[in-house]
């Protein structure tokens, strides 16, 4: 009987002819008592009203409540559907994103995690809601995921690379992204994370070739101070040769030639010396330089008995080899010609060397104080192989100028282009 009530109030179909028909019994049933009570005098006409009225007031609060019931669940219903219609594209749209998309309660429990996640896993979905981030996340603890909730609750655009656990066991590396929200009084996390295998993959290629490449510059580095190494050793020779044919020599025409000859493969072996010790295989410290080759000829040019003071002041210039090599061989000609001919062993000799940089340009200033030139332009048309090489070099080599003139001495400013020409 309760069952078939059961069946007969909640099947909702034909509503009204239910009612109608419950009604009509519950009717006859009461018409066949009022009319056997009136029959047998049992009841009296003021009561009869009172019973229909009670009857009434009970069948019309049955019928309404339970229709404030009915519409109660259909209004429920609706509700319900209606939010079910409203989020179903933002649950297709994170149930199909390429992205694994967490939510976390602020203890790291997870409470929705989308197909992508389950997929990569290895997971279904009921096998993943309720667990812990540690659960597939290794690099946390209980503390540790707490801890890293509170850093995303209170960090903007928060960031981190890590790495998942498969349900195979197979680690992969991820990128996540984290923020946190509000829902109905609960506050949640909500992470974004990405597969990055391909990306690390290739920065360890990169990271190999660079190394490969490190290593590859290494050895030319080692074969480059090699050679200059060589080179060196090649000039060094050279120049022994030319020391003990100068030694031989009688004529002092010859032996100045020879000293010469020698002092000026010094010159040009110096600039591979210094690359060889030096760091950089490509370019040179013009100051370095300049000041160990003013000394080198004044080793191989000066005696003792001669006095010489240096002047030396050089701006902080880097040049390749080919530049040092021209600019040395214009200073040790120069040096050279003021040596022989303008210092004395009886007197207070100096010799001025200024390189500074103006501008985009280099001006190069030599001076002693010498008694100077009468005909200070026979330089400019000199048949001497030291002028010779200084003007092919400043004018063909430096694209530059040149000039002398007499200023207590001798005096030769030099200027050129600060670029070097490719």
């Amino acid at each position: 009987m309760s069952s078939m009530k059961r069946h007969f109030l909640n099947n909702n179909k034909n509503i009204p002819a239910k009612f109608s028909i419950f009604y009509l019994i519950i009717g006859i049933i009461f018409i066949y008592f009022i009319y056997y009570q009136i029959s047998n005098n049992n009841i009296s006409t003021l009561n009869l009203l009172f019973i229909f009225l009670a009857f009434s007031v009970l069948l019309l609060f049955f019928i309404l409540n339970y229709m404030q019931k009915i519409i109660s669940r259909v209004y429920n219903s609706y509700i319900e559907l209606k939010e079910k219609d409203r989020l179903v594209p933002y649950e297709f749209a994170l149930n199909n994103s390429s992205d694994f998309i967490y939510w976390f309660t602020p203890d790291a429990r997870i409470v929705y995690i989308n197909d992508a996640a389950c997929k990569i896993l290895g997971y279904r979905k009921d096998e993943l809601i309720g667990e812990y981030l540690e659960f597939f996340d290794k690099n946390f603890t209980r503390q540790s995921a707490i801890k890293l909730m509170q850093t995303i609750k209170n960090t903007d655009n928060w960031i981190l690379e890590s790495t998942q656990t498969k349900k195979s066991g197979e680690i992969f590396p991820i990128e996540v992204s984290g923020h946190s929200f509000t829902s109905g009084g609960q506050e949640y996390i909500y992470t974004f994370a990405r597969d990055i295998s391909k990306r690390v993959e290739i920065h360890k290629k990169i990271e190999n070739m660079n190394l490969e490449l490190q290593q590859s510059l290494n050895e030319k580095d080692v074969l480059l101070k090699e050679i200059h190494h060589r080179v060196k050793n090649n000039m060094e020779i050279i120049s022994s040769l030319l020391a003990m044919q100068l030694r031989r020599a009688e004529d002092h025409k010859v032996k100045y030639i020879l000293k010469q000859a020698k002092s000026r493969i010094n010159t040009m072996a110096l600039v591979h010396e210094f690359l060889y010790l030096g760091e950089n295989l490509a370019y040179i410290n013009l100051k370095d330089y300049i000041q160990k080759l003013v000394q080198d000829i004044k080793d191989l040019y000066i005696s003792q008995n001669t006095e010489l003071n240096v002047d030396l002041h050089i701006d902080k210039l880097i040049f390749s080899t080919n530049r040092c090599i021209q600019i040395g061989m214009i200073i040790h000609e120069l040096c050279v010609n003021s040596l022989k001919y303008a210092f004395k062993e009886d007197r207070n000799n100096l010799l001025c060397i200024h390189i500074k940089k103006i501008e985009d340009k280099i001006n190069v200033k030599i001076r002693d104080n010498g008694e100077g030139l009468n005909n200070i332009n026979s330089l400019y048309k000199s048949e001497s192989i030291g002028m010779q090489l200084i003007h092919s070099i400043v004018e063909n080599q430096l694209d530059g100028t040149i000039e002398f003139k007499n200023n207590k001495g001798l005096e030769v400013n030099i200027i050129f282009s600060k670029e070097e020409e490719e």
